[in-house]
């Protein structure tokens, strides 16, 4: 297949595609050396993790957005990262749902899963008080997301065993806190998911309803006061802990949400329809210049921005010697560099192809498109280039994903136009991490620090960038960037 032919769909030249994809392989490269210090970005924006009732209109519809995203997204791996904008339906809201990757069966469960959920909040069959509606919710929507808890509970029962062994070598009394908390947090983690049968799911959820209620108990113990010491805080056990804690948590406080939400405002629930976007397809992997090395990408970002910073060709050498050049040749020949489009992108490329991008088109004026995750920081610059009709989108994390693709919707000006501003920003972001040796991100881009109780909330952040779409696990055999049959798929620290 001919260069032309296997990039038709992407309508760039080979220029155009180096130009964007060798400073991404550039600043990966130099997070997976791990040879710089990392710190978290300036603006690292943590949104609220629950919903408060003082909130302003648009922030409380925008929270439920962004929570109804997530539990949409229901596996980790990064195929099921969950894009959503509500526009105004024939008689009700259209919900506009798009993954990074479903499948046709995958499709129809999941907008079977939202059709009932929002049923339920509708129609509200069985009369249920808040309290006991929230809890018919959590339940609804732990069933959903079974697969992803399978994970979660793995971790968490490892953090927890962990930082037990921690304690234990600082001599901890089996009375004392936090030690007392985490034999607490042991016994409730020690159950299996089972779906085998109808009864097997139904104890399994259960049980997850158990532990989520044992955790939001830890705000009120020691615990959170210890979680805070400076030793703990760096050490990777605690920071695990704390992290999936609030993955646990999120879902009791995506369930108050979304029922809180209902009541402020009925009509999201009432003659609404779904409406399911396909993913986009993949692009065959990036034909780049063979033997790229960074000396190679590092000249062309100062020849293209008539930099005369000499100290930044010479800092190829040394980055030759770190192995930078190795990961990028390998980076650039794995089989699975495979650009393909972000749910974000995905849904916003359906509402332009559909002439539904004025405000007027959206649910209460309100253009927006929330999502699972926190913005990658391609989509960012995206977003942020657009012109005309641009909705507001979820804040960043600004994590740097190898596997990403321009929509294809825009005409040949545009899209130039919207490529040059991305590419500019890419080269001045290698350029400022290789003259502060910055990386730009935090470790895990699922907003942790928002969904756990005040007490055992971190600052501090990790850095760095990867080539996958969902931010998840380094730290198993899963990778994150997401593919219509393969594993290696998107991938960054916890999630």
């Amino acid at each position: 297949m001919s260069v032309s032919q296997a990039w038709r769909s992407a309508d760039l030249t080979p220029e155009q595609l180096e130009s964007l994809y060798e400073p991404i392989l550039l600043e990966d490269a130099l997070h997976k050396a791990a040879a710089f210090p990392t710190h978290p970005h300036e603006s690292d924006n943590q949104s609220p993790g629950a919903y408060q009732a003082d909130m302003e209109d648009l922030e409380a519809f925008q929270f439920y957005v962004n929570k109804l995203a997530q539990v949409c997204d229901n596996e980790r791996g990064g195929n099921t990262v969950t894009a959503i904008a509500i526009l105004r339906g024939s008689s009700g809201p259209n919900y506009v749902i798009g993954s990074n990757f479903r499948d046709p069966g995958e499709l129809q469960m999941t907008k079977d899963f939202m059709q009932a959920l929002l049923d339920l909040m509708g129609k509200n069959p069985d009369r249920l008080q808040p309290k006991a509606l929230r809890s018919r919710v959590l339940w609804f929507i732990l069933s959903f997301n079974l697969p992803r808890l399978q994970e979660y509970l793995q971790h968490l029962s490892q953090a927890v065993q962990e930082c037990r062994q921690s304690c234990e070598r600082r001599e901890e009394v089996e009375e004392s806190e936090p030690l007392k908390s985490l034999l607490y947090l042991a016994d409730k983690c020690d159950f299996r998911l089972d779906t085998s049968t109808s009864n097997a799911e139904d104890k399994s959820i259960s049980d997850c309803e158990t532990l989520i209620k044992a955790i939001y108990t830890l705000d009120q113990t020691e615990i959170s006061q210890r979680a805070k010491d400076a030793e703990m805080t760096r050490s990777e056990p605690w920071c695990k802990l704390r992290h999936y804690l609030g993955r646990w948590l999120s879902y009791r406080k995506a369930a108050e949400g979304i029922v809180t939400v209902s009541e402020r405002w009925q009509g999201l629930f009432l003659d609404f329809e779904i409406t399911m976007v396909p993913p986009g397809s993949r692009l065959q992997k990036p034909n780049l210049p063979s033997e790229l090395t960074s000396s190679i990408i590092i000249q062309k970002i100062v020849a293209e921005d008539k930099s005369q910073d000499l100290d930044l060709n010479q800092l190829a050498d040394s980055l030759e010697q770190m192995g930078i050049d190795e990961i990028i040749q390998k980076s650039q020949q794995s089989r699975k560099f495979r650009p393909r489009l972000h749910a974000e992108g995905l849904v916003y490329e359906y509402l332009s192809t559909s002439g539904q991008t004025s405000a007027e088109s959206y649910w209460n004026r309100w253009s927006y498109i929330g999502s699972s995750k926190p913005t990658c920081r391609l989509c960012h610059y995206y977003f942020d280039a657009l012109q005309d009709d641009k909705p507001a989108i979820r804040s960043s994390h600004h994590n740097l994903y190898r596997d990403w693709r321009l929509p294809e919707h825009h005409n040949a000006e545009t899209r130039d136009d919207l490529l040059n501003k991305i590419v500019q920003r890419l080269r001045a972001d290698v350029i400022k991490t290789l003259k502060e040796k910055k990386l730009r991100r935090k470790a895990k881009d699922s907003n942790t620090y928002s969904s756990f109780p005040e007490g055992l909330r971190m600052k501090d952040h990790t850095s760095g960038s990867t080539d996958s779409d969902d931010g998840e696990l380094s730290d198993s055999a899963d990778s994150q960037q997401a593919s219509a049959g393969g594993s290696e798929d998107v991938t960054s620290p916890i999630d």
